[in-house]
Parts: structure tokens; C-alpha cells; sequence
């Protein structure tokens, strides 16, 4: 299944099923695991002397889209979706299960857990670190030069479980407690702690995201929202979810 303009180089390795449109480029050091799909025009393990390592994994049952640039040095894991025109720079690490939104920028020495979901236009600097189970939507900028232009970079640090909503600013070295949430257009100067919902410029903590209720039913809390919100995630993480859901609800009770 590798289209007849694809070029393929002869070291790469190439798994069971996987498919590469037209006009895709595979360097050489490059392991693209089994299923996996790779459309046109599309070139994977571009070599860079700022990778720390020359090979490039791209794990199984992943789907990049047309037009996507990642570089040698990183490693993928497993169900990688990306939208179009999609970068992934050198030394980054990606988890299982992410997606990322086209015209997403991974500006590498980054690291990313696992179903993790980045929509269109994200710009990741360098040296960011971003948990599990966090949310990032359009055109949220994580930025990480403190005194532009230096070499002191500081890429903020994302928790597990965080929502950053459209349009966010978050300066070098902050970092974004678990369960967090940002407010669209907001400039985050500071820290976040746990649990908070902040917004505007500077972004300011506003309540406890948790009294928070949907618009169109207020008996239902909206967060913490894997207890509401299950689409596109794996049956045994929204078990688990669903158990800790109900353990909750027995120790109250």
C-alpha cells in the first residue's frame, strides 16, 4: 500500500499495513509501526543535527494527514492522529492516543501524554511539558523565551486533565495545575493552581472550576468533565473514570 511516487529510504523500516500516499517522503532511521497511514506529500525522519537521536518511531494505528513534516529524534506512540500541515519538530516525546489539530507546530524537546487532544493552529515551544488527558484549542500559544531572543527557554508545563481554551497565551515557565481550566483569550503570567478556573490578562482565578454547571442543564456539574464527557476514548480509560465516578458517589452517600 506505498503509492509509486512515495520514496522510501531503503534503512527505514516499514510495518504490516501501513500505508504512504503520493509524493511522501520516509527517510532513513525510520520505524513506522503496523496500520499505520501516511498521506500525500508528507516526509517523516527529517534530519536534524539538534536530534539527540537519529531514529524515528511512529507508533501503530496512527493517521497522519497530507502536508505533515516531523522530524528523526522523536518517538510516537501508538493512535496518532493529526489534522493537515502538521509539524513535529526533533526530541519529542508524543504518548499514545493524541491528536493534533491541523497547522499544530510541535517545536520540539517537547513531551506530550497520552490522549491528549491539541486542536487547529496550536503552537508548542520548546521544552514544553503537556500531561495526559489535557485539552488545547485553536490557536492556544504556549510560549517559552522569557527575554526574546535568548537561550533561556522555559516552556510552561501543562498537568494532567487541563482545559485551555481558544485563543490562550501562556508566557515561558508557568504552569498549569491538574484540572485547570483557562478561559478563551486569556494571557496566563503566572501559576494555576489545582482545580481553578482563571481568565482574562492577566489571567486571575475567578472560582473552583467544580461549581461550575452546563448551560443547558444546570443539575449537571460541568467538571471535572471525564465524568461527563467520554467521546473518542478508549473503553477501559472511561471505566476507569465511570469506577472512580462511583466511588465518589458511595463514599458520599
Amino acid at each position: 500500500m506505498i503509492h509509486p511516487t512515495a520514496l522510501i529510504s531503503s534503512s527505514a523500516q516499514i510495518d504490516e499495513g501501513v500505508e504512504i500516499g503520493p509524493y511522501s517522503i520516509v527517510h532513513e532511521n525510520v520505524h513506522i509501526k503496523r496500520d499505520t497511514k501516511i498521506g500525500a506529500f508528507c516526509e517523516v525522519g527529517l534530519q536534524t543535527p539538534l536530534a539527540k537521536n537519529a531514529r524515528l518511531v511512529v507508533g501503530a494505528n496512527s493517521v497522519i494527514r497530507s502536508h505533515a513534516v516531523i522530524y528523526s529524534g522523536s518517538e510516537i506512540g501508538d493512535g496518532l492522529q493529526t489534522g493537515h500541515n502538521v509539524c513535529i519538530r526533533e526530541n519529542s516525546l508524543i504518548c499514545e492516543g493524541v491528536q493534533l489539530g491541523s497547522r499544530t507546530d510541535i517545536q520540539g524537546d517537547c513531551s506530550i501524554g497520552e490522549h491528549t487532544k491539541l486542536h487547529a493552529d496550536v503552537h508548542v515551544g520548546k521544552k514544553s511539558k503537556i500531561g495526559s488527558f489535557v485539552w488545547l484549542f485553536p490557536e492556544v500559544l504556549l510560549t517559552n523565551d522569557p527575554m526574546p531572543p535568548s537561550e533561556d527557554l522555559k516552556g510552561p508545563i501543562i498537568e494532567d486533565y487541563c482545559v485551555v481554551a481558544s485563543k490562550s497565551l501562556l508566557l515561558p515557565g508557568v504552569t498549569l495545575s491538574a484540572n485547570s481550566v483557562i478561559g478563551a483569550g486569556s494571557v496566563v503570567k503566572n501559576d494555576i493552581q489545582e482545580w481553578k478556573l482563571a481568565m482574562g490578562n492577566p489571567a486571575k482565578p475567578i472560582c473552583d472550576v467544580r461549581v461550575l454547571r452546563m448551560p443547558d442543564n444546570p443539575k449537571e456539574k460541568a467538571y471535572p468533565w471525564r465524568m461527563r464527557f467520554h467521546r473518542g476514548y478508549p473503553e477501559d480509560v472511561i471505566k476507569s473514570w465511570s469506577s472512580i465516578a462511583k466511588r465518589r458517589h458511595n463514599k458520599i452517600d
